[in-house]
């Protein structure tokens, strides 16, 4: 099946959020699941006019089958429980689940302890195909998730100074692939205004 998104249109998405909270020179770019998961909802509103909304919960998802290794954003239990120091956020739209940091998850992870290389991969999934609990999670890019809405409420609520304008910026850079990105400039932690550059790692293949 078709995702919702083409790759070129998905990978600008992603490539312009990493490249304005890169440029930034403070931003945890590989932690910014909120601020991906709203750009990308806000862009799929405006610019392709899709019902897309904002979800937070936990998430879980294998990203290695040889050794069975569930990648889990939130409380480690079988129903899925999250709160707002463990949670993953992704946008919902026409019936899919769609993660526009997932090409970047591997970042955190490798912070976090993890060994193996998690590949750098585009994330869209019918939300119908998602298991019932984490246990029934069985092969590669299989994946659970539970939608909080009073977390995903609270946490919009109460974003860090300084995130509407980022949010702005990527919503003003954006353009629909083929389009040219036009070129525009941006205070770095200094306040030295500088040209913003789009650069992310590469995306190898798809969930």
């Amino acid at each position: 099946m078709r995702p919702l998104l083409p790759l070129p249109d998905y990978q600008r998405i992603y490539e312009v959020v990493y490249s304005v909270l890169h440029a930034t020179e403070v931003a945890v770019t590989h932690r910014a699941c909120l601020l991906f998961a709203t750009v990308g909802t806000l862009i799929l509103r405006d610019t392709y006019h899709l019902p897309a909304t904002l979800s937070a919960g936990c998430f879980a998802m294998m990203i290695n089958e040889a050794s069975a290794d569930v990648a889990v954003y939130g409380n480690l239990n079988d129903v899925g429980q999250s709160d707002s120091d463990a949670f993953h956020a992704w946008v919902e739209c026409d019936g899919w689940l769609i993660d526009f940091m997932a090409p970047i998850m591997g970042v955190a992870m490798r912070e976090d302890g993890y060994t193996r290389a998690v590949p750098r991969q585009m994330l869209q999934k019918r939300l119908e195909n998602a298991k019932e609990s984490i246990g029934e999670i069985q092969h590669a890019g299989e994946f659970y998730l539970q939608h909080d809405r009073v977390l995903t409420e609270t946490l919009l609520d109460f974003q860090p100074a300084g995130t509407f304008d980022l949010i702005e910026l990527c919503k003003a850079w954006h353009r629909r692939p083929p389009k040219r990105l036009k070129d525009m400039m941006m205070g770095d932690s200094h306040g030295q205004p500088k040209p913003l550059i789009l650069r992310a790692p590469s995306i190898t293949g798809v969930w």
